[in-house]
C-alpha cells in the first residue's frame, strides 16, 4: 500500500497498478481497470466505459510484451496472453507461433507466397527449433531430423477445424521434404509425391461455406527415405471419402472440383467426346454454387499430374468418361410405370441423359434402364432357384442410381490412389518413414448428417490422441523419472467417443432389423443414454431452428469443440456400403475396361442377397484405429490449425472463436504443462552410445549417466535447462538447439565434444584432488584430536574396571594388615611378661608367618573372591585364640582393654557386616522397585500404544473421510468446470452456425458487458455483497459505529484479497533463477478481519509519522506540502496537514473522522518507509504552532 496516496477520501482509481484482461463474448479478453473488489468476484471497466463483472480465476493481468515466438516464453502465463501473442502476430502477417515444440498456424486467407520461397527452405534446412522464426518447415526439418539421428519413424499431425489450413499447410510439409531432402531427379518420387496432392485435391475436395477447398476426405502420406536419408518411396492411405456430396450439396457449396474443372477446361473435342454439357444442365451441380475462375487453368493441372503419376492418355480419357457419366445419372429422373407391378420407369425427359451415362460407361442404354428400375432375386427352399426381376418404385430407383453414382466415384477416387501408390513404390532398403497425416477438421453446420458424426469422430480420436501423447504420456513419464512436476488437469473425451461407438452399434444392429428405419435408432439411442453428459435432445439446442426438430429425428452430442446437432434422416442408406447385385454384374459387363476393372473384386454373388460388406460406421472405425496403431508406434509432431474468423476475410480476427478453438484443442492446457515440464530427452544409453565408439580408454570406464553430466558441464549447460531423470535426460523448452548439437553424428563433432569432456574431467579431478588434500589436513587434525579423546576414555575406563576387581582383595589386605598391628600390640604386651615369654613369642611369630602367607595369598590373587570373607573370618578367630593366650600372661587391666579394644572391633566389624546386608538388601529391594516400575512404563507404554494406534486409526479414518470429501468437492468443481466450459463451446459454435445460415440463437445469460447500478438499500448483514463504492461512501458518511467498524473490516479483507490476487500473477523475470518460481498455492489467502472487541484491543502504543506531498495542481514540481499522523495503537488520532497555499490542517479524531486517514498504521506503510517516524516532542512543537491546542488523549478512543 506504499505506492498509493494518503489523501482524505480513497479513490477507486488508485487501488491498482495498471490493466487487466477481462474474458469478453466477442473479443475473447478485453482489456479494462479494476473499479469493484467483490468476495468472489472483479469489476472491471472496459475503456468504453462498460463494466465487466468476472471471477478471480477469470481475470489475469496484462504484460507488456508480445510478438514472442514461443509462447512459453510469455511472462504471464495464462490463456489471455496466449490470446493476445497469437493475435498481435497474426496482425503483422506472422501466422506462425511455437507452444514448446508444438506450432500454432492461423490461416491468413490470403497469399503468402513471400513465406515458401526456396531460399527459405534452405535456410530452415539443418536448423534447430527455435534458432528461426516458426514455421512449418522447422517442424518438418525437426521430424526429418530426429528420424535421421533416433532412427524412428516421424508423423506430423496437422488438425484444426474446417477452413482452418490444413490442407495447404500438408503441402508446404511435403514440398520441404520434397525439395529440400529429395534427390531432385526428372519425373521422381519427389514430382509424384507433390503432384499426387493437386489430383487427390480435385477429386476428394470440395468448396463449403467455411472452406473453399475443404478435404471431404482423409489421408495419410508416407515419405520412406533410406539410411542415407533419400526418399525412396511413399504410400497414401485415404479414409472415409464423403458420398453424400456427389449426388447434392448444400446451398452456397459445391460438389467435388472435378465436375467443375471437367466442364470448365475440356477442350471441344472432349467435350463431345464424353458429350458434357453446360453446368447449368446438370442438377447434381447446380444445387450449389457453379465454377470459379480458376477452374479452366486448373483442369490442365489435373491431366499433367495424372500423366506424371503414369496413367496413360487412354485411361485419362476413361476417366472422365466416367466422371461425365456421373453427372449423367443426376439428370436421371424417373415416374411410375402405370402397370399392375407399380414399377417404375425413365421418364421420357431423360432418355438422352441415360443414353449418355451408357456411352460413357460403355453399357447397353436398355441394359442399364432395365438394371435402374429392377433389381434380381431369386426364389427360396429350392436347391437352384429360380430367378426373376422384381420391380423398383419411383422412390427405390432414385436411391439405386444414387447408390451407383456413389459407387462408380467412389471406385474411381480409390483406383487413383491406386494408381498414385503404384508409382511411389516403396524401396527395399527403406529405413523410416515421415507421416503427415491431413484429415477432414470439426464441422458444424446447419443440417448435418452421418458424415458429420463420422468426420467428427475422427477428430474426437485425434483430440484423445494428442492429450495421451502431449499430456496424460508426459505427466505419466514425468512421474515415472521423478522430475517433480506439477500434475496438470485436462478434459478427458473418452465418454464421447464411447458414446458415438454405442451409435455406430446401434445403427448396425438396427439395419439388420426388418423394418428398420432411423426413427427407431434415434429414440433407441436417447433411451439407452438418457442421462449421459454428452447427449442431449434437439429440444434443448440454443439455436431455435434445432428446437423445432422432433426426439425422434435427431440428437445432440457435446463434442470437445462444441455441441452438435445431428439429423438422422436417411442413415441407414448412408451407413450402407452395398449395391444391389444386379448393378455390379452390369458393370462388369462394360465394354470399358476401366470400369469393369473397377468392379473386379466382385465375386460370383448370390442373386438374392446384398453383398456381405462392412458397414461405413464399421469399417471407418477399424480405419481409424488402424491409423491410430500407427501413430502410436511413431513420434509425433503437431501443427494445429486455427481459423481467425467465419468469413474468411484477411486481417480479421475474432478473438472469442479463436480462444475456442485455442481451447478446445488443448493449446491452453498443452501451454500450462511445457512451460513446466520438459519437451525433449534423451535416454542416457542413447547419447552414451553415440560416443562410445570414439571414448579414450580412460573415459569409457565412466557410467553413462556421469558421462552425460560431464557432456552438458563442458559445452557450459546451465543446470536450470536440463533435469536428469531415472533413464533420461529432460531439456526445458526452447533448448533444442543444444539437444542438437549433443545429437550430431558426425565423427570430427564427436571427437571435438570427447575432447570438450577430457579437459572438463581432467579440471575436475584436479579440482577434486585439491579439495581432497585440505579435505585430508583437516580430518588429520580431526582424527588426532578424537584419537587423544579415545585414550582419554580408555584410561579412565581401565582404571575403573581394575578397581572393581581388586577391590575385594584390597579390603582383604586391609584387613589383614590391621590383625598385623595387633600382633605388634601382642608383642609389646608380651615383652612385659615376665615367664613363658619365649612360647608366647613364638607363637606369636607363627601367627605374624601366617598372616603374611594370607597377605601373599590375597596379593597373589589365590583366593577366590567369595572366599575372602571367610578367610579374614578364620584369621580373626586365631587372632582371638592368639590374644586370649596372651590374656593368662598379661596383668588384669591391660587384659581387660585388649578385651574391649578387641570387643569394639568386634562390634564394628559386625556392624559393618550388618550395613553392608542391609545395602544389599536396599539394592535388591531397588532392583525389585526398578522392575516393578519398568513393568508398569511397559504396561504404561502398550496402552499408549494401543490409545495411540486407535487414536491413529481414527485419524486415519477420518483423513480418509475428508479426502474424500475433498477429492468428491474437487470432482464436483471440476465437472462444473468442464460443464461451464462446454456451455462456453456449445454456444461458440451455436452463435457461428446462427451466423453463416442466419439462424436465430436462443436468448440466455452469457457473458457480456453490464452496467453498473446502484442499490436502492443496503443489508448490513449481507455487507459481503456491497459494491465498493457503497463501502466507501458508508466509511465517510455513515454515524453509525458499528456499522462503521463492519464497513471497515470488510474494506480491508477485501484489499488483502485483492493483493493476494495479485501476487498470484507476478511477472516472472526473463531470466529463470536458481530456484523455481513458488506455484499459486503458495500464495497465502487473505484472513478475514474479525471485528474489534473491546477485551481483545492491541497493545497502545503512540507512533507519530512525517511524510511529504506533491499535489497535481501544483505548478511547480519542487513544491510540496507535509502530512503529519499520530496513531495510538493501530488508529490514527491526530492529523496535520501543512499546505504551501493555505492554513495548516488540524484534525482530531471524534471530530474529523471523515476527513482523516481510515487506514490502519500496519496497512498505510509508514512503519516501513526509512525517515518518516518522528517523535512526540516534534509532533506537539508543531500541533501547538499550527494552532491545534492542547490534545488529551481519552480512554474510549
Amino acid at each position: 500500500f506504499q505506492h498509493y496516496y494518503i489523501t482524505n477520501n480513497l479513490r477507486i482509481g488508485k487501488m491498482q497498478e495498471g490493466e487487466v484482461w477481462a474474458p469478453d463474448a466477442t473479443h475473447g479478453f478485453t482489456k479494462g481497470t479494476v473499479v469493484e473488489i467483490g468476495s468472489e468476484t472483479l469489476t472491471v471497466q472496459t475503456p468504453d466505459d462498460a463494466y465487466i463483472v468476472a471471477a478471480y480465476s477469470k481475470v489475469f493481468p496484462t504484460s507488456t510484451e508480445c510478438l514472442v515466438d514461443d509462447n512459453c516464453m510469455l511472462l504471464q502465463l495464462n490463456e489471455a496472453s496466449l490470446l493476445d501473442n497469437i493475435k498481435c502476430r497474426f496482425l503483422i502477417g506472422k501466422i506462425y507461433t511455437y507452444t514448446a515444440n508444438i506450432l500454432t498456424v492461423v490461416n491468413p486467407y490470403r497469399d503468402l507466397s513471400a513465406l515458401y520461397t526456396d531460399a527459405l527452405m534452405n535456410d530452415y534446412k539443418g536448423t534447430s527449433l527455435g534458432k528461426l522464426d516458426p514455421h512449418t518447415f522447422a517442424i518438418a526439418d525437426k521430424a526429418y531430423t530426429d528420424m535421421i539421428y533416433r532412427g524412428v519413424s516421424q508423423s506430423v499431425i496437422v488438425s484444426g477445424e474446417s477452413g482452418a489450413g490444413k490442407t495447404e499447410t500438408t503441402k508446404h510439409v511435403l514440398k520441404y521434404l520434397a525439395s529440400v531432402y529429395g534427390k531432385s531427379s526428372a519425373n521422381g518420387i519427389e514430382d509424384k509425391l507433390l503432384q499426387a496432392n493437386p489430383l487427390l485435391e480435385a477429386f476428394g475436395n470440395a468448396q463449403t461455406v467455411r472452406n473453399n477447398n475443404s478435404s471431404r476426405f482423409g489421408k495419410f502420406i508416407e515419405v520412406n527415405f533410406n539410411k542415407a536419408g533419400e526418399i525412396v518411396g511413399g504410400h497414401i492411405n485415404t479414409y472415409l471419402l464423403e458420398k453424400s456430396r456427389i449426388t447434392h450439396q448444400n446451398p452456397s457449396e459445391r460438389s467435388y472440383h472435378i465436375f467443375y474443372r471437367l466442364l470448365a477446361g475440356a477442350s471441344q473435342e472432349l467435350r463431345r467426346e464424353i458429350r458434357l454439357r453446360e453446368i447449368k444442365e446438370y442438377k447434381c451441380l447446380s444445387e450449389g454454387r457453379s465454377g470459379n475462375m480458376r477452374d479452366a487453368e486448373q483442369f490442365d493441372e489435373i491431366s499433367d499430374a495424372l500423366r506424371c503419376i503414369g496413367v496413360p492418355d487412354t485411361e485419362i480419357h476413361e476417366i472422365y468418361k466416367i466422371v461425365s457419366g456421373v453427372m449423367a445419372f443426376g439428370n436421371v429422373e424417373f415416374i411410375d410405370s402405370g402397370d399392375t407391378r407399380g414399377g417404375s420407369k425413365v421418364s421420357p425427359e431423360s432418355s438422352d441423359w441415360i443414353e449418355i451415362a451408357a456411352t460413357c460407361l460403355s453399357l447397353e442404354g436398355d441394359d442399364l434402364r432395365h438394371s435402374l428400375t429392377s433389381r434380381l432375386m431369386q426364389t427360396k427352399n429350392m436347391k437352384k432357384g429360380t430367378t426373376y426381376m422384381v420391380p423398383l418404385k419411383k422412390k427405390e430407383a432414385l436411391h439405386n442410381r444414387d447408390g451407383l453414382c456413389k459407387s462408380l466415384y467412389t471406385r474411381l477416387f480409390n483406383h487413383i490412389v491406386k494408381q498414385v501408390n503404384q508409382s511411389l513404390p516403396l524401396s527395399d532398403n527403406s529405413n523410416c518413414y515421415i507421416g503427415v497425416l491431413d484429415i477432414a477438421g470439426f464441422e458444424y453446420f446447419e443440417t448435418n448428417s452421418f458424415e458429420q458424426l463420422c468426420i467428427n469422430y475422427c477428430n474426437e480420436k485425434l483430440q484423445q490422441f494428442f492429450n495421451s501423447r502431449v499430456i496424460r504420456e508426459e505427466q505419466d513419464l514425468y512421474k515415472a523419472e521423478n522430475l517433480g512436476v506439477n500434475e496438470i488437469q485436462f478434459s478427458d473425451n473418452q465418454d464421447c467417443i464411447e458414446l458415438i461407438e454405442r451409435g455406430f452399434v446401434l445403427l448396425d444392429e438396427e439395419a439388420k432389423l426388418p423394418t428398420s428405419c432411423e426413427k427407431h435408432f434415434t429414440s433407441l439411442l436417447h433411451e439407452q443414454n438418457r442421462r449421459h453428459f454428452r447427449l442431449q435432445l434437439p429440444r434443448k439446442s440454443k439455436l431455435s431452428s434445432y428446437r423445432s426438430m422432433l426426439d425422434e429425428e435427431g440428437f445432440i452430442i457435446r463434442h470437445y469443440a462444441g455441441a452438435v446437432c445431428y439429423n438422422t434422416v436417411g442413415w441407414l442408406d448412408r451407413n450402407s456400403d452395398t449395391l444391389h447385385s444386379s448393378l455390379e454384374q452390369l458393370m462388369l459387363t462394360s465394354e470399358s475396361d476401366l470400369v469393369a476393372r473397377l468392379y473386379s473384386d466382385i465375386q460370383d454373388v448370390k442373386c438374392n442377397k446384398k453383398m456381405v460388406q462392412d458397414s461405413v460406421g464399421g469399417k471407418f472405425k477399424k480405419q481409424l484405429n488402424t491409423l491410430l496403431e500407427k501413430l502410436q508406434g511413431t513420434a509425433t509432431s503437431f501443427i494445429r490449425c486455427i481459423k481467425p474468423n467465419q468469413h474468411m476475410a484477411p486481417a480479421e480476427f475474432d478473438g472469442g472463436k479463436v480462444l475456442n478453438q485455442l481451447i478446445s484443442l488443448g493449446m491452453v492446457t498443452a501451454l500450462a504443462l511445457m512451460q513446466a515440464g520438459f519437451p525433449s530427452r534423451i535416454a542416457f544409453k542413447d547419447l552414451y552410445d553415440m560416443y562410445s565408439s570414439n571414448l579414450p580408454d580412460k573415459l569409457k570406464s565412466l557410467h553413462p549417466r556421469m558421462f552425460c553430466s560431464a557432456l552438458f558441464r563442458a559445452i557450459g549447460m546451465s543446470p536450470n535447462d536440463y533435469k536428469f531423470g531415472v533413464t533420461k535426460i529432460f531439456f526445458r523448452p526452447g533448448k533444442f538447439a543444444e539437444v542438437d548439437l549433443l545429437m550430431k553424428s558426425s565423427s570430427q563433432h564427436l571427437i571435438d565434444m570427447i575432447s570438450r569432456v577430457e579437459k572438463w574431467v581432467l579440471r575436475q579431478c584436479w579440482r577434486r584432488v585439491q579439495f581432497a588434500i585440505l579435505a585430508f589436513n583437516k580430518w588429520t587434525k580431526i582424527a588426532r584430536w578424537r584419537t587423544g579423546c579415545i585414550i582419554n576414555i580408555q584410561k579412565n575406563y581401565r582404571m575403573w574396571s581394575t578397581r572393581r576387581n581388586y577391590l575385594p582383595r584390597i579390603e582383604g589386605v586391609r584387613a589383614i594388615k590391621g590383625s598385623m598391628s595387633k600382633i605388634t600390640v601382642m608383642i609389646e604386651i608380651a615383652s612385659k611378661i615376665k615367664y613363658d615369654r619365649d612360647a608366647v613369642n613364638k607363637e606369636i611369630d607363627e601367627m605374624r608367618q601366617f598372616l603374611d602367607g594370607e597377605m601373599g595369598q590375597l596379593k597373589a590373587g589365590q583366593v577366590h573372591t567369595d572366599l575372602i570373607q571367610l578367610k579374614l573370618g578364620q584369621i580373626e578367630d586365631q587372632v582371638k585364640r592368639l590374644l586370649d593366650r596372651v590374656k593368662e600372661t598379661q596383668d588384669s587391666d591391660k587384659l581387660r582393654q585388649i578385651q574391649e579394644d578387641m570387643e569394639a572391633e568386634r562390634l564394628r566389624q559386625e556392624e559393618a557386616e550388618r550395613q553392608r546386608k542391609l545395602e544389599e538388601e536396599r539394592q535388591a529391594e531397588e532392583r525389585r522397585i526398578k522392575k516393578e516400575l519398568e513393568e508398569k512404563r511397559l504396561r504404561e507404554l502398550e496402552e499408549q500404544r494401543k490409545r495411540e494406534e486407535e487414536e491413529r486409526k481414527r485419524l486415519e479414518q477420518e483423513r480418509e473421510r475428508l479426502e474424500r470429501e475433498r477429492l468428491e468437492r474437487e470432482e464436483e468443481e471440476r465437472q462444473e468446470a468442464l460443464r461451464k466450459e462446454q456451455e462456453e463451446r456449445d454456444r461458440m459454435v451455436a452463435l457461428s452456425i446462427s451466423e453463416d445460415n442466419q439462424a436465430t440463437l436462443v436468448k440466455e445469460e452469457v457473458l457480456v458487458p453490464i452496467e453498473k447500478d446502484t442499490k436502492g438499500g443496503l443489508d448490513r448483514n449481507n455487507i459481503k455483497d456491497w459494491k465498493y463504492s457503497e463501502l466507501r461512501d458508508c466509511i465517510n458518511t455513515s454515524c453509525d459505529v458499528e456499522l462503521l467498524e463492519l464497513a471497515r473490516d470488510e474494506f480491508h479483507r477485501r484489499l488483502k484479497a485483492y493483493q493476494a490476487w495479485k501476487q498470484k500473477n507476478l511477472q516472472r523475470k526473463k531470466k529463470e533463477a536458481a530456484k523455481p518460481d513458488l506455484p499459486l498455492s503458495s500464495v497465502p489467502e487473505a484472513p478475514v478481519q474479525s471485528f474489534r472487541k473491546e477485551e481483545d484491543k492491541p497493545k497502545h502504543e503512540h507512533r507519530l509519522f512525517k511524510v511529504p506531498f506533491v499535489y497535481p495542481s501544483y505548478n511547480n514540481p519542487s513544491v510540496r506540502g507535509w502530512w503529519y499522523a499520530h496513531f495510538y495503537g493501530k488508529w490514527i488520532v491526530r492529523q496535520l496537514e501543512i499546505h504551501p497555499e493555505k492554513a495548516p490542517l488540524c484534525l482530531i479524531a471524534g471530530r474529523d473522522d471523515l476527513k482523516m486517514c481510515e487506514l490502519q498504521l500496519q496497512e498505510t506503510g509508514l512503519t516501513k518507509r526509512k525517515g518518516s517516524e518522528i517523535t512526540m516532542k516534534e509532533f506537539d512543537d508543531l500541533w501547538a504552532c499550527c494552532g491545534g491546542g492542547t490534545y488529551v488523549l481519552r480512554e474510549d478512543q
